[in-house]
């Protein structure tokens, strides 16, 4: 009988334990300001800018056709369609920044999105977007990074179906 107290508390003392460390990353990964969170942030703006290339499709062109770096990765209309009509593509692409989805989903949605490839409402991104499946610690970086961004207020939008308007 006492083995059982005992094995008993014990599983509730490394259950607290284990929620007590989860809360803790937790509150490490809302704050923005520590120098290592600066390191990230410029992590994050290599990974989208030079490595994913996410302003090919979510930031707006100029009248020359070149990224308008004033409303960087802030959602516009994309030019690629599939090579067969479907309805599952989008037409558009979102605002990812703090002004769109990155200030609309919280820091663990959006990581959870970037390593599993499933967003917080449970589906995988409308194609063209790919599903990215980034190792934990690029996922916080990219995060950062967007949330770092300003954007437009209110433009957190999802991306269109071609033919659902939602």
């Amino acid at each position: 009988m006492r083995f059982k107290y005992l094995t008993v508390g014990i599983a509730i003392l490394v259950a607290v334990g284990i929620w007590q460390v989860r809360a803790d990353q937790e509150s490490e990964a809302q704050k923005g300001s520590t120098p290592a969170a600066s390191d990230l942030i410029k992590h994050g703006e290599y990974l989208v800018s030079r490595v994913a290339h996410c302003g090919d499709c979510h930031t707006p062109r100029d009248t020359r056709g070149d990224p308008d770096r004033s409303r960087l990765l802030q959602g516009t209309a994309l030019g690629i369609v599939p090579k067969q009509k479907t309805e599952h593509w989008a037409d558009k692409s979102p605002d990812i920044t703090g002004g769109g989805l990155a200030g609309e989903w919280s820091e663990v949605e959006m990581i959870k999105f970037f390593t599993t490839g499933v967003n917080p409402h449970g589906e995988e991104p409308t194609p063209p977007m790919p599903v990215f499946r980034l190792h934990g610690s690029d996922a916080r970086a990219v995060t950062l990074y967007l949330k770092s961004l300003p954007g437009k207020k209110g433009s957190g939008e999802g991306a269109k179906k071609s033919k659902d308007p939602d």
